[in-house]
């Protein structure tokens, strides 16, 4: 009932006036008239983490399927670039979608150095030894991560890695390039 559901309003959705599709001729196939933002309709159609209005996935495969099912409807409109053809269901089937518990674990996997003549003043002014064309202001803004799928929050951790929440492996986890600063305030009575 859900993905039919689904399949009914991503048909709406595509009728509608700023996402029309009109039928090509000869061979050429079926063409967009306007560009589909793919991330926004896959998130409307295919949510990994329902909110609430939907029913969350029964499993992982139920996600996927979903997310199969919209590639396939946007291919036939004409609506996806090739490159969005392979990878959608390719990064749907990494993902926590639909796994009750797992998390996208962020691992390091290489640190270099920051070339800020301030470090930790809150101002980007160096550059990543890793990274040259990042810029940074400490040593953790070089740090280079790699996305995995990990059974819950504990197991990332335990494995050296930070828990960056629902998401796939196609999302990736990015290098931070900003730091947090922290004021300390004394109050002395008398």
């Amino acid at each position: 009932m859900r993905h039919s559901t689904r399949i009914v309003a991503l048909g709406a959705l595509l009728l509608l006036p700023g996402v029309a599709t009109a039928m090509g001729h000869g061979k050429q196939g079926p063409t967009c008239q306007v560009p589909v933002d793919v991330p926004t309709v896959l998130a409307e159609q295919c949510p990994c983490a329902p909110d609430g209005s939907v029913a969350a996935w029964r499993n992982h495969g139920q996600y996927v399927r979903c997310v199969v099912h919209l590639r396939n409807t946007l291919r036939k409109e004409g609506c996806l670039t090739a490159d969005a053809r392979r990878t959608l269901a390719h990064c749907a089937a990494r993902s926590t979608c639909g796994k009750e518990t797992a998390v996208l674990c962020c691992l390091p996997t290489e640190t270099g150095t920051c070339s800020d003549p301030a470090p930790g003043d809150g101002t980007a002014a160096g550059t990543c030894s890793n990274a040259p064309d990042m810029a940074c202001d400490t040593h953790a803004d070089c740090t280079e991560t790699q996305a995995r799928i990990a059974s819950d929050e504990a197991a990332c951790t335990a494995r050296g890695g930070m828990s960056a929440g629902a998401g796939s492996v196609c999302d990736s986890c990015t290098s931070s390039t900003t730091t947090t600063t922290t004021t300390t305030t004394t109050t002395t009575t008398l």
